[in-house]
């Protein structure tokens, strides 16, 4: 199994020769076994009762040579087809191995952690459900949209249409590294598909996109929270550069407390944030290490005085001020606990508290 050492080496130019080694002795698969005549599948004559879908628990396949055990994220990078190592082949009859190697780190580098995590695991219901019925592994790619058109239909009810987004994204992803073409871009079938998973997924499948925060909530906010507590402090300078600078809260807070990731997320290591002052105006800018659009480029936080009771930059000072005993490697918004401990911020906890007043 590959590790997140591993594709850091060789995208810092470490020994690539002997990463291409690795590469093939690991993961170049050998010819699998025989695989079963695809499953006959007939029209029903009652109705047609809508599946609840399996656990999202079941991460198990079938044993195969083209599927080796490794982590969500790097299947869409080690998982393969006939056509993956047919297509690879080709490449190693006309360019060396250490640029294919690189090649495809490379490409997979174009995705943050947590997408690969979201297309590996589409990939792993794809994978499942052509075992269930039997696929030919040259039938998987490239996939017909046929077979997209069945395997988005057969999750009817039990996921959302940003799931099944996801999913396809993740299959076109997959595609593109092994060098397949697409055929869900442009089919009618597949587009129908997805409309009736969406009507037919149940509400809760399908919330409702969390209203954005106006300045009439942000004051309901500064007036619901308690400046004595660390975890109002930190949530109200979140609000503030929300509202004020125009970030998006993936940016500033780590999703899950089990899941910090220091190359995406802002730690405390940008503190002693400087302020300049001018004209009775406070400016303060400080560097996050990914946005949206900018990736891993990241982008610099004007955060400038307002003459207001929200302003962002007294609402981050206050938080800082608040916090002051927590080391430089814990994501900025952590904040401090009664018993003298820090914990970090997450979007969950975020959200939950700003629900609780709004």
């Amino acid at each position: 199994m590959l590790t997140s050492k591993f594709y850091e080496d060789v995208m810092h130019g470490a020994d690539v020769e002997a990463a291409t080694e690795f590469w093939r002795r690991n993961c170049s698969p050998t010819r699998p076994p025989p695989v079963h005549e695809a499953a006959g599948v007939t029209r029903p004559d009652e109705t047609i009762r809508v599946p609840s879908g399996e656990s999202c628990n079941d991460t198990s396949v079938g044993p195969s040579s083209y599927r080796p055990s490794v982590l969500a994220s790097e299947r869409v990078l080690l998982w393969t087809t006939p056509h993956g190592v047919t297509f690879q082949n080709q490449l190693e009859q006309l360019y060396p191995k250490s640029h294919i190697v690189k090649l495809f780190f490379v490409m997979a580098e174009s995705l943050d952690e947590g997408t690969r995590n979201e297309y590996g695991a589409g990939l792993l219901r794809f994978i499942q459900f052509c075992d269930r019925l039997f696929i030919p592994e040259q039938d998987r790619m490239p996939a017909s949209e046929v077979l997209l058109s069945i395997f988005i239909a057969d999750a009817a009810g039990s996921i959302s249409s940003s799931t099944a987004d996801n999913w396809l994204a993740g299959l076109r992803f997959w595609h593109v590294i092994n060098g397949a073409q697409w055929h869900g871009e442009h089919s009618e079938c597949l587009r129908h598909v997805q409309r009736g998973l969406h009507h037919l997924a149940p509400p809760d499948l399908n919330p409702k996109q969390p209203s954005p925060i106006t300045l009439e909530s942000l004051i309901r906010l500064h007036q619901g929270l308690d400046y004595s507590n660390t975890f109002d402090t930190a949530v109200l300078a979140i609000a503030c550069l929300i509202f004020w600078c125009s970030c998006r809260l993936e940016e500033l807070v780590i999703p899950a407390s089990d899941s910090p990731d220091m190359t995406k997320h802002v730690t405390r290591s940008v503190l002693p944030i400087v302020t300049q002052e001018s004209n009775n105006v406070r400016r303060s800018i400080f560097h996050i290490p990914w946005t949206k659009n900018t990736g891993n480029n990241g982008a610099d936080i004007n955060v400038t005085s307002r003459d207001h009771f929200t302003c962002p930059h007294a609402a981050l000072f206050r938080h800082l001020e608040a916090n002051p005993n927590i080391p430089f490697h814990a994501p900025l918004f952590s904040f401090q606990t009664p018993t003298g401990a820090w914990t970090s911020m997450t979007e969950q906890w975020f959200l939950k508290r700003c629900d609780q007043i709004w």
